[in-house]
């Protein structure tokens, strides 16, 4: 009896001990220790029966409960496989930090080479450019026109339904006027960029500026134990030619890596506009032909040094060059309403030229505090923009006959000098705990921007300093900012996370000739709200809530006059406020493959530049004004097909309704609804995967836009990509806006009088680019940001 009762002991105790359940645990992260939601993983046993499946959290985290033994963990996003390890449980386990794209650090991993053309996140949508046909051989501006959801028209950025964003370049925003920040891109080449995100509600630790989200432009990095190189060329016909070269060079050994990159290029465009003003007696017709040549040179430098296992650290210099010089002749009928006969012309001519110059630098620390994902990062940026522009102009009215009228002479030389200088520190705390995982930051900035306007008028032939239009205007802010961050996940189907971010602004605008200061200084509040519902692998559900500002742009505070002719002239304005924005958003994805959004924003003192026309006098002046309240409610969805190998689409639309009520009797209240349809789709066309295509459509659909009425909008790009030299050279061809039909009516009301312009930007061409790599390409390594990301888009 007592044999058998310790017979049962043992019994019992084995049994016991091979029930006995452990907790395993782990976090999922990029190269640049950002961590990854939506990873699903599968835990099985060596025979390949799956034990039970997870998804990471918002931070990337995840934990199972098992059983002591020996498993195979297999982790997999979008339905590619990116790492398989054998691991052994025998107590309560933490694993060590899976990092995506990086096989070092881990024994029987398997990570699998092909990756989607475009990845859906949590809070972003990721286009893997180095995997599209169609931005092949480009700059950034085509990789834009070549990501899902992004518009690039006539060079302005905006999401579908959701409008002008701030753009980043790893994660720094660039402050710049729209004209050179579309310079700017056009000089970074496609080939250097690894993705671009689109992300429509940023969490608290991204600068609370920008209307309707950020877009993250990632430019590849070095390799990690291997070094790599690219040199390319491109020549585009359009009406006239341009032509690109670019060299990339990245090196990653042991504790040091270093990548360099250089793009030297000229564009030539020629551009069109014909703008009509409906006045009670005349119809005022402008037809310009503006013929631009560009140079642009863009330099990126870059260096990270690890000190010890914990502590790296390293430096960037990013910096671009432009040359800029057009002219055009603007030529003005005006025609009687009841006899459509000219009662008089204004002809006019006029030269620009204008350099904007760049320097960004950045110094980088990164502390790993331990194991489990708690990181400390720490950045100090340098910002300086240089901008010289020369405008001249002349003209005269004239008669029926187009004789010249006595005394309408007018003509005046104008130079602006701005500069603008940023110094920013901030920092950034990850600390993931078992009950939530927190972050946590702050960061200090101060720009300074200085305008030094000179006007001569020269009407009577002779310059003469124009002392009422020449001015000094001097721009100082300061910002400080910290936030808090906290993500749980309630079980195994729920989860949230909830940020708040408080900003405090500082200005002191002062204009030299006007003898006036203007001073603002608030403080203002930022939520983040984030709720996740995943009910199983195939569907998940999300509620977000964000709320933004969009502060003025440097130039549009300077209060001072810059006359174009005798009935045209723009200025400043200093009282200009901040727009809020208050976004919320549901998403629905079921397989990763289908993604729909339904989505509300509301804008607050809304504030862009204004052409207000006066019926007594026919003179238009442009002005910044927060003129108006807004909201929309929309829908957007798309699908990704991807059922053969050999053809990848993603279509989709967007629809909404606008609805724009003045605060200004310039500018009616007005409402409407517009629509966008696109399909990016990209073809391989033979088994060697060394012959690829790809087919971009977009239609706009007549509609509203704010206060503005747009007509139909159709674009159509078509590439073809070929592989040579074991797949190390490669040759692209592209049709841009084949069906030349990038031009738009465009009309609008001010102070009850009708305006509408169509402009053409010269859209339509044929690009052709090589490129080929060498060197050894093996793993990747992390890429870095700029600290000072808040600065770059109001002034740049």
């Amino acid at each position: 009896m007592k044999q058998f009762t310790v017979f049962l002991i043992l019994i019992l105790c084995q049994a016991y001990a091979f029930s006995q359940q452990y907790t395993l645990k782990g976090m999922v992260k990029k190269q640049n220790n950002e961590p990854t939601a939506f990873v699903y993983l599968r835990l099985l046993k060596q025979d390949s029966v799956l034990i039970t499946q997870n998804v990471t959290d918002s931070l990337g985290t995840f934990a199972f409960k098992v059983e002591k033994g020996s498993y195979r963990l297999v982790l997999e996003q979008f339905g590619t496989e990116l790492k398989n390890l054998e691991i052994t449980v025998t107590a309560d386990t933490l694993l060590e930090a899976l990092i995506i794209d990086d096989v070092t650090g881990f024994d029987n991993v398997t990570v699998m080479a092909r990756r989607k053309l475009v990845e859906q996140k949590v809070d972003r949508l990721v286009f893997h450019v180095e995997k599209s046909t169609a931005a092949t051989g480009g700059n950034a501006l085509d990789a834009l026109k070549a990501t899902p959801t992004v518009r690039v028209q006539n060079e302005s950025i905006s999401i579908a339904g959701k409008g002008q964003v701030l753009i980043m370049i790893d994660e720094r925003i660039q402050r710049m006027p729209q004209e050179d920040l579309a310079n700017f891109l056009k000089s970074i080449p496609a080939d250097n960029i690894k993705s671009i995100e689109v992300i429509t509600t940023p969490p608290a630790k991204y600068e609370a500026e920008g209307n309707s989200g950020i877009i993250n432009i990632i430019l590849k990095s070095a390799k990690a134990n291997s070094w790599n190189a690219n040199i390319g060329t491109s020549y585009t016909q359009r009406t006239y030619a341009s032509g690109n070269v670019q060299g990339l060079f990245n090196y990653n050994y042991n504790k040091l890596s270093f990548q360099a990159s250089v793009s030297k290029g000229k564009e030539k465009l020629l551009t069109s506009s014909d703008s009509r003003i409906f006045y009670a007696k005349e119809l005022w017709q402008q037809a310009e032909r503006n013929k631009s040549v560009t140079d642009l040179t863009s330099v990126n430098l870059g260096a990270d040094y690890k000190l010890n296992k914990k502590w790296t650290s390293g430096v960037k210099y990013s910096g671009s060059f432009t040359n800029k010089n057009s002219a055009n002749n603007p030529f003005t009928t005006r025609l009687n309403n009841i006899t459509d006969i000219a009662n008089a012309y204004i002809a006019s001519a006029a030269v620009n030229r204008n350099k904007p110059e760049m320097h960004a630098v950045n110094w980088y620390h990164s502390f790993n505090i331990d194991s489990t994902g708690k990181n400390i990062t720490v950045d100090f940026d340098y910002f300086n923009y240089r901008k010289d522009d020369n405008r001249s102009f002349s003209g005269n009215e004239l008669d029926k006959n187009r004789h010249i009228i006595t005394g309408t002479y007018f003509s005046s030389d104008n130079s602006n000098l701005n500069s603008i200088k940023n110094y920013s520190g901030k920092i950034d705390i990850a600390l993931p705990n078992k009950w939530a995982n927190i972050s946590a930051g702050a960061k200090t900035s101060y720009t300074n921007t200085n305008n030094d306007l000179v006007v001569y008028d020269r009407k009577n032939g002779v310059p003469i300093l124009n002392t009422e239009q020449s001015n000094v205007f001097n721009y100082k802010e300061y910002n400080q900012a910290i936030y808090f961050s906290m993500a749980k996940k309630l079980n195994e189907k729920w989860e949230s996370q909830l940020g708040l971010r408080m900003e405090a602004t500082q200005t002191t605008g002062f204009s030299g000739n006007l003898d006036e200061t203007h001073k603002n200084d608030y403080i203002k509040l930022f939520p983040t709200a984030y709720v996740t519902y995943v009910p199983n692998d195939h569907h998940s559900f999300s509620l977000n809530y964000s709320r933004r500002i969009r502060r003025p742009d440097f130039d549009y505070l300077n209060p001072f006059v810059i006359r174009n002719n005798p009935y045209s002239y723009s200025d400043g304005n200093p009282y200009l406020k901040p727009s809020y924005i208050d976004n919320i958003e549901f998403s629905f994805i079921k397989d990763q493959k289908w993604v729909s959004n339904l989505y509300y924003s509301q804008v607050s003192d809304f504030g862009q530049m204004l052409s207000v026309t006066d019926p007594n006098t026919n003179i238009t002046r442009t002005t910044p004004l927060n003129y108006a309240n807004t909201y929309q409610v929309g829908i957007s969805t798309y699908y990704n097909f991807n059922k053969w190998a050999w053809w990848n689409s993603f279509t989709g639309f967007n629809m909404n309704y606008q609805h724009v009520k003045s605060k200004t009797g310039l500018i009616a209240s007005v409402h409407g609804y517009n629509g966008y349809i696109y399909t990016n789709n990209d073809f391989t066309l033979n088994g060697k995967k060394t012959v690829f295509a790809g087919v971009n459509y977009g239609l706009q659909l007549p509609g509203r836009y704010q206060i503005f009425n747009i007509s139909t909008l159709h674009i159509l790009d078509v590439s073809v990509k070929f592989l040579l030299s074991n797949k190390n050279l490669s040759l692209t061809i592209t049709g841009e806006d084949l069906l030349k039909a990038q031009r738009p009516l465009i009309s609008y009301y001010s102070n009850g009088i009708k305006n509408d312009i169509k402009s053409y930007s010269d859209t339509r061409g044929v690009r052709v680019s090589l490129s080929y790599k060498f060197g050894n390409n093996n793993i990747k390594v992390r890429s870095r940001d700029f600290g000072n990301d808040d600065i770059r888009s109001r002034s740049l």
